[in-house]
């Protein structure tokens, strides 16, 4: 008799799961072995930055690309809501979710560290602000609104403690973590209330509430979040296939960057790089007080106007994950060559992004997506829960909610809704047994399931 975990682990394993590719319209398959590798668009970022992320790049020794993206993120974050850009009916904020792939001791760590070095400063000073102003509220009775830590980054916190913080950030907030997998993990972790949902909401900008049955509701209005972090890449594939990270186009929203890490060698003398542009940059930003709308140039435009016509024509023959890549690759690009803009706009303070701007937003773009299917060519995917459990049906429509729920660790309604899909799509054509490598036919493995 085959044990259910056995069986699921066999399906998992490519044995008995139904092709449903055959049951719907063909979409062309990705070819990762014909891809070639974008270039990153270094010579058009603003001068002081390509300077600086040359040095970080030499001195520390890892990918250039890698300092680019982190410095374009430190910026992002010191922004938040003081400038948008404006394009017909949609407005975007310098807003990034990126996240940076790479394994243990490849140092892609030490580029986020030196980009948000200047705003962790800047939250410790304000912290001790806060603890100063909230001793004096305490001493006056604790009457009226408490003080609050005013904070651009936000490192490990509960679901809770995440959204507190984003509703006092007006200026929106920054989540950094070095390794993002503790924060996917996360999720769904302490409750399960739709997190994800509200994440795709702050990807959007758009308003949402949060109920709680032993808490005061809150109100969530133009929420700004950047996320920025590091992953290595078996863990990333693994945290993809949790929470329907790539079902519910949660995973297709983040800017991947899988650099070529090379072999550092050890140097006793190195130049230490000098940041000192950058923090002036992140300085400036931070004292800005005003709010600033941006558009974009006509050149601008007509470079934006072709890039669109070209994702689109990939997203409409894609398949539904990367239909939805293409789709938030639309929106990263603009976002991308605000924050380029931000960068420039000491030397450059006018209110229009450039040709130059918008084309390196578009080249950092192309790589990413470059980037993803490197990952995905590399790094083998495992068979997603949704195809484990419809394979499952396929072979026994009777296999047991429960215990299928709590091998693959998801809900029993998760689990059922999947059932429903299948029944509805049940074919009535007779299905040959595969022999699995132990010899056991589907078949026999379903007939064996326990109720």
């Amino acid at each position: 008799m085959v044990d259910l975990q056995d069986f699921i682990k066999n399906i998992s394993d490519g044995v008995g799961v139904i092709d449903y590719s055959k049951q719907a319209p063909q979409v062309q398959e990705t070819d990762y072995s014909k891809e070639t590798n974008e270039m990153f668009p270094f010579n058009k970022l603003p001068e002081w930055l390509q300077s600086v992320v040359g040095e970080c790049s030499i001195s520390y020794g890892t990918p250039p690309e890698l300092w680019a993206m982190a410095f374009l993120c430190g910026i992002s974050a010191a922004s938040g809501k003081k400038f948008k850009l404006v394009t017909g009916n949609y407005v975007n904020y310098p807003q990034l979710w990126v996240m940076v792939i790479g394994r243990s001791g490849d140092g892609k760590s030490e580029a986020f560290r030196v980009a948000f070095r200047e705003l962790l400063n800047i939250d410790e000073q304000n912290y001790a602000k806060y603890q100063l102003d909230y001793q004096d509220w305490e001493q006056l009775g604790k009457n009226g609104t408490p003080p609050f830590w005013k904070q651009s980054i936000i490192n490990d916190s509960t679901p809770e403690a995440l959204f507190m913080a984003l509703s006092m950030a007006d200026n929106g907030l920054t989540l950094y973590r070095d390794e993002l997998s503790g924060w996917f993990r996360d999720i769904g972790r302490y409750n399960n209330s739709g997190e994800i949902g509200h994440y795709t909401s702050i990807f959007d900008n758009q308003t949402f509430s949060i109920n709680r049955k032993n808490d005061r509701p809150r109100l969530i209005g133009n929420p700004l979040m950047n996320i920025c972090g590091t992953i290595q890449p078996g863990v990333l594939r693994d945290v993809l296939s949790m929470n329907n990270a790539e079902e519910s186009g949660f995973a297709q929203r983040f800017l991947y960057l899988y650099p070529d890490f090379k072999s550092r060698d050890f140097y006793v003398q190195r130049k230490k790089p000098d940041v000192s542009p950058y923090n002036n940059v992140i300085r400036t930003i931070v004292a800005y007080s005003d709010n600033m709308e941006l558009s974009l140039s006509d050149e601008a435009e007509k470079d934006y106007a072709s890039f669109f016509r070209e994702i689109e024509g990939e997203r409409v023959k894609s398949d539904d994950f990367w239909a939805a890549v293409y789709s938030k690759a639309e929106i990263q690009a603009l976002r991308l060559a605000l924050t380029v803009k931000i960068a420039k706009l000491m030397d450059e303070p006018d209110a229009e992004v450039s040709s130059k701007d918008m084309q390196a937003a578009i080249g950092i773009t192309q790589y990413c997506i470059s980037s993803l299917k490197k990952f995905k060519r590399d790094v083998k995917t495992p068979t997603k829960k949704a195809d484990i459990i419809r394979g499952i049906f396929e072979i026994n429509p009777d296999a047991n909610h429960y215990r299928i729920a709590e091998i693959l660790d998801v809900s029993r309604q998760y689990v059922s809704r999947h059932y429903k899909d299948v029944k509805v799509a049940r074919l009535p054509v007779a299905k040959p047994e595969t022999v699995s490598e132990s010899g056991i036919t589907d078949k026999s493995m379903a007939t064996n399931i326990k109720r």
